[in-house]
């Protein structure tokens, strides 16, 4: 069964079961893993230690903090990752068109924007060179 943990009423109901000690995480994400596992640790303290029911809360209120700003993180990480794979995809086509290109002016236009790519910036290589050349006016 896959969980939503986007599903504010099933998120929910899996922090009361992991307060409660009744709920299986280890198959969670990194992220969802060490935020229900800090709460079941938090819940036994509260059941079997004692912990003051309101220290608890504000403790709750915390780690749910913590737990957001790692699931923000998590997402740029793959955000990144997904332009990393984007750049990567581009350069190896740039890379193969250049490899089978007959026109040395064509290779060329070809080669600055690999070269753009790999950089990871838009800088207008392929302009500056080909003026500078006397590619292009």
């Amino acid at each position: 069964m896959r969980i939503n943990f986007s599903d504010r009423q099933q998120f929910e109901r899996l922090e009361d079961m992991a307060i409660d000690g009744q709920l299986d995480y280890s198959d969670f994400p990194p992220e969802e893993y060490t935020y229900f596992s800090k709460l079941a640790r938090l819940g036994y303290l509260n059941r079997h230690k004692g912990l003051d029911y309101y220290i608890c809360i504000a403790q709750q209120k915390e780690l749910r903090e913590d737990y957001v700003l790692n699931c923000v993180k998590r997402d740029e990480r793959l955000e990144f990752s997904k332009r990393l794979l984007k750049m990567r995809i581009k350069a190896t086509e740039l890379l193969r068109q250049l490899n089978t290109a007959r026109d040395p002016d064509q290779a060329l236009r070809l080669a600055c924007r690999y070269i753009e790519t790999i950089r990871n910036e838009d800088s207008g290589l392929e302009k500056r060179v080909l003026t500078n050349t006397g590619k292009e006016k």
